[in-house]
């Protein structure tokens, strides 16, 4: 009787909301939030409950309209499932724009789909696309998780780009002895906190949110958009207690979880031994470790149960050759250990757009490990890649904020950034012009820094037309005759790639011929048009290009005019470029540089930067002409 009266009352609590936001009327949406908003959460509420450190369940009730086809990218249903977190619950009902339910959707109706591309995974993704044939239209999810693992809570994402927010409440409860930790992000807003029995609640809410615009080339999602990120104190991952209320006591917990799993058999470590035979150089030893590494291990994604966390035992991955991030960074540090090389794990956030995690608020927002190798000149080890640099990190993990996994706890370090001059593609190309236009050029492209690691992916081993491809839409090359890379594997420093292209990128018309400042573009990409930006641009990476192109004209000819010699700048890069010309050697040289000192540019002075790189590209237009005698 009882169990009835409460569903009865619940089912009275959700008529009253309905009646009084009017979630399925589209008159009563105001006009004001209709204002560049492709959709709009009518209602949401969403309530994580924390039972205790091992369990937790969230409830989420949510009912969006989208206004057009854009908006109906929002109305995708999608829900991660692994061993710490079950979809119990879920349905989804479709309304058309007179509120008429239109199709009704339960658990059993959606898609399941393995994710991550690894070897062993049991990570799984439920979804479902709802699209219409017309709009508005409007879809309520109601759905719950149930959670065994509380390392990570979840936390209050508020709103997307081109979403309005009608209104939206979030609600955690947590037993009052284990409380919790709270952070806005992109939002000024406070929790209202109660007490029931011997929890707490924490209830934010919002309301009358109008839509925000998508900035292109903005930091990461994550960090983008206005939210609250939730953290626990104390939490459990599989039978593993931690706490998580300094990154000291995080670092302890996966300290714990790293007991045990450096094994190695002595025949292994005498093997390692051979490999710094000779070398009393301990940044000597650790090379040759890692280049050891590079070049008989491989990468691959495995997450099965807390081995999402916990590494692989370094005899595995030394027996069956491969391994995740932290299964070849905690494998690394075992063989750095058998040759008396002390080495730290270090969790970090990666991807070039990331970034730096709070330091002041301890919070599991990491999604790699690398490893670092401590001493006057720290070493940085990225232990995935076969090409990557000894002791460099590049655009993936550098400039951020790395824990390290010590035996005295977890320790936040900053990890270093790269410099301009460390990334560079230089080109120089010769041009064989004869005077019908035609001719032939032989240009040899180097590269260091991220640009080697770029030409590596796209040209290694990879199909001629997909190299070609490559050359064409990234380097700006017009389609080449012929083509050949190659990499010194002994240094790891640099590549090259020298190419041949029988057409010459020439116009003529009568005695004239109107030639290119350069074969390729030294820059081949507008910035998006942004007014009143709000969030900082990235750039993969700073960078230095360079570009010499000599021109051999025929005797037959003689310079008519040369574009103007450029130098711009702006506060974060420079450009220059110009022009020369020997009449007695029949040769035109052209030269350009531009630089790009840092790879983030503020939101204020984006506009200087579009500006400096449009002119850039304008000065690609400008055209070199000769005339026959």
């Amino acid at each position: 009787m009882q169990k009835i009266f409460i569903i009865i009352f619940l089912l009275f609590i959700r008529c009253v909301s309905f009646s009084q936001i009017n979630v399925l009327d589209l008159s009563t949406i105001p006009s004001a939030l209709k204002e560049n908003a492709h959709c709009i959460i009518r209602e949401s509420k969403s309530t994580f409950e924390v039972r205790s450190v091992r369990e937790a369940r969230l409830s989420v009730h949510q009912v969006i309209t989208a206004f057009d086809e854009e908006g109906g990218k929002d109305l995708t249903f999608m829900e991660y499932a692994d061993k710490f977190r079950s979809l119990d619950e879920a349905e989804i009902k479709v309304y058309n724009s007179t509120g008429i339910l239109q199709k009704k959707y339960k658990k059993k109706d959606l898609h399941a789909q393995l994710i991550n591309d690894g070897l062993v995974t049991d990570d799984k993704v439920y979804y479902l696309k709802v699209s219409s044939p017309s709009y508005p239209i409007t879809v309520e999810y109601d759905y719950e998780i149930q959670i065994s693992g509380t390392l990570n809570y979840p936390s209050f994402e508020i709103q997307d780009p081109g979403q309005a927010i009608e209104s939206a409440t979030f609600i955690t409860k947590v037993p009052i002895d284990m409380d919790l930790r709270f952070k806005a992000k992109n939002i000024t807003l406070n929790p209202t906190i109660t007490t029931q029995d011997k929890s707490r609640l924490y209830t934010w809410i919002v309301k009358d949110l109008k839509a925000i615009s998508k900035e292109e080339g903005s930091v990461s999602y994550e960090s983008r958009y206005p939210r609250i990120i939730i953290a626990p104190n104390n939490f459990d991952m599989d039978g593993n207690s931690g706490d998580m209320s300094s990154w000291k006591g995080f670092g302890q917990w996966y300290f714990e979880l790293l007991r045990g799993t450096t094994n190695l058999s002595e025949n292994t470590k005498k093997y390692l031994n051979t490999i710094v035979e000779g070398s009393f150089d301990e940044r000597e030893k650790v090379k040759r470790i890692y280049k050891y590494l590079q070049a008989n291990f491989r990468y691959v994604s495995i997450q099965l149960g807390i081995g999402g966390y916990k590494p692989f035992n370094a005899d595995f991955v030394d027996s069956k050759k491969y391994g995740d991030c932290k299964a070849l960074s905690n494998y690394t540090s075992a063989c750095l250990s058998a040759i008396g090389v002390k080495s730290y794990p270090a969790l970090i956030n990666a991807t070039y757009n990331k970034e730096p995690v709070d330091a002041s608020f301890p919070y599991n927002s990491f999604n790699h490990m690398i490893l670092c190798v401590p001493s006057k000149d720290t070493i940085w080890l990225e232990c995935t890649s076969t090409s990557q640099d000894f002791a460099v990190l590049g655009n993936f993990t550098e400039n951020r904020n790395a824990l390290l996994i010590t035996e005295n706890g977890g320790v936040l370090v900053s990890t270093p950034r790269s410099k301009a001059s460390q990334n560079t593609l230089n080109i120089k190309t010769l041009v064989q012009l004869n005077e019908e236009g035609s001719g032939e050029t032989i240009s040899d492209i180097v590269s260091a820094g991220e640009y080697r690691q770029e030409m590596l992916n796209a040209l290694k081993d990879e199909k001629s037309d997909d190299q070609k491809m490559y050359l064409i839409n990234h380097l700006s090359f017009p389609q080449p005759d012929e083509f050949k890379f190659t990499t010194n594997e002994a240094l790891f420093s640099e590549s090259h790639l020298t190419m041949k292209l029988e057409k010459i990128p020439a116009f003529t018309t009568g005695q004239k011929m109107f030639l290119n400042p350069r074969i390729s573009k030294i820059w081949n990409a507008s910035l998006p048009l942004t007014e009143n930006r709000k969030q900082d641009y990235y750039f993969q990476c700073p960078f230095v290009k360079t570009d010499t192109t000599i021109y051999n004209i025929p005797a037959t000819f003689s310079l008519e005019s040369l574009p103007k010699s450029q130098s711009l700048k702006f506060p974060y890069g420079s450009f220059i470029s110009n022009y020369v010309y020997d009449d007695k050697l029949k040769t035109i040289t052209t030269n350009a540089k531009l630089t790009l000192t840092q790879n983030r540019i503020p939101a204020e002075a984006f506009q200087e930067a579009r500006i400096f790189f449009n002119a850039v590209l304008a000065e690609f237009n400008e055209k070199i002409m000769v005339r026959k005698n």
